[in-house]
């Protein structure tokens, strides 16, 4: 079958290294939005792998070792308090075998195990046409046709336009990354206080975390409910600086310890980030030639730590039936391996998209910690 991944991400590119290793003949393509892989892997948070989903993919992928040189067992140390700090969890690294990956890094992994013919960089989709080919922005040929069209291009996924109509929601939740480049030389007290994996801390439906890079460098985030469109009109009106600024009155109550993560960041590296998610159920009648995977599926808020590991789930489960479906007097069809993977994955991604809610309500309700 001729097979077109639409989207370079950890569910495109887990799905086309898992093609890739299939006895079959399978032919598969990504398009990828970016115009090359240094724009793709931008610097990006740190990724919690879980045992039966996202490692398991990896080990699946046949890249353990490749893994095993990123990955950082001391990363699983995670500390979780209140806005007095007051320290209401601690637990330590390197003991629950759920080693922390840069997102930078598995990307470059994934990428690094595929023939670079296989990935067409710089193509946004303009179309899906019902014929299973498809138009690219600037280009004048239609590529395709293709048997299957996968959708792993995220939360605006074009591919989904084509299952149904539902469209992301405001999570009613906004907010700014920035980045503590060198914590070790330039605050190292801090640095010492927040561990060597993640740091949490929760009060008055406001959230101020900070997450330990492979880099050692520290990626923080403020998250606090405000109308949609706010976080990112305040950076656009007053820049970078004054936001910090802003982000300090807003959190002014809150123990020094913590606000000291805000002060030592380097305003340069601030982006605003507004959330965005799926309705619960986001199920589609199946149509023949097209699926979804990853956050084009279901997509999520962060917190619940399962998007990358649901992906990769999406990714290693619609592999496997397709290449079930090619087996040598197996009587399912391709279209049929399809329509199974969706039937598991929706109450699979519906049971991941309520417990995210459920901590978004438990963590921004006002009932936290």
């Amino acid at each position: 079958p001729k097979i077109a991944i639409i989207g370079g991400g950890p569910a495109g590119l887990t799905l086309a290294r898992l093609l890739h290793l299939s006895p079959h003949p399978i032919s598969y393509t990504i398009f990828e939005l970016s115009a090359s892989p240094p724009s793709r892997i931008h610097n990006g948070g740190t990724l919690d792998l879980h045992t039966n989903t996202g490692l398991a993919a990896i080990r699946n992928c046949g890249l353990w070792s490749s893994f095993e040189q990123h990955a950082r067992r001391e990363g699983e140390e995670l500390i979780f308090c209140d806005k007095h700090y007051t320290q209401l969890v601690h637990l330590r690294g390197g003991k629950r075998d759920r080693p922390e990956i840069d997102r930078q890094r598995l990307q470059e992994v994934l990428l690094d195990s595929l023939p670079a013919e296989r990935i067409v960089w710089g193509r946004k989709v303009v179309e899906v046409l019902s014929d299973g080919r498809i138009r690219f922005e600037g280009v004048e040929e239609l590529a395709g046709p293709f048997d299957l069209i996968i959708g792993a291009d995220g939360a605006y996924s074009r591919v989904r336009a084509r299952l149904h109509g539902k469209t992301p929601l405001y999570a009613g939740v906004s907010g700014y990354e920035l980045e503590i480049r060198t914590p070790t030389t330039t605050c190292p007290d801090l640095n010492a206080r927040v561990g060597r994996g993640s740091f949490f801390g929760s009060s008055d439906r406001k959230f101020l975390n900070c997450q330990r890079l492979g880099t050692d460098a520290l990626k923080v985030r403020a998250w606090f409910p405000c109308p949609e469109g706010e976080a990112k009109q305040y950076v656009s009106s007053f820049g970078n600086e004054k936001t910090v600024l802003m982000l300090l009155e807003r959190y002014k109550d809150w123990a020094p310890e913590i606000t000291e993560l805000l002060r030592q960041a380097d305003p340069e590296t601030l982006r605003d980030w507004t959330l965005y998610e799926l309705p619960v159920p986001s199920r589609w009648e199946h149509k023949e030639g097209l699926t979804l995977v990853g956050d084009a599926a279901s997509l999520a808020t962060p917190f619940s730590g399962e998007g990358v590991n649901k992906a990769m789930t999406d990714a290693m489960e619609l592999a496997e039936l397709i290449g079930k479906s090619l087996d040598p007097g197996e009587e399912m069809t391709l279209d049929e391996a399809v329509r199974r993977y969706e039937e598991g994955m929706f109450p699979r991604a519906e049971e991941i998209q309520v417990t995210t809610l459920v901590n978004k309500e438990l963590m921004f309700g006002g009932t936290a910690p």
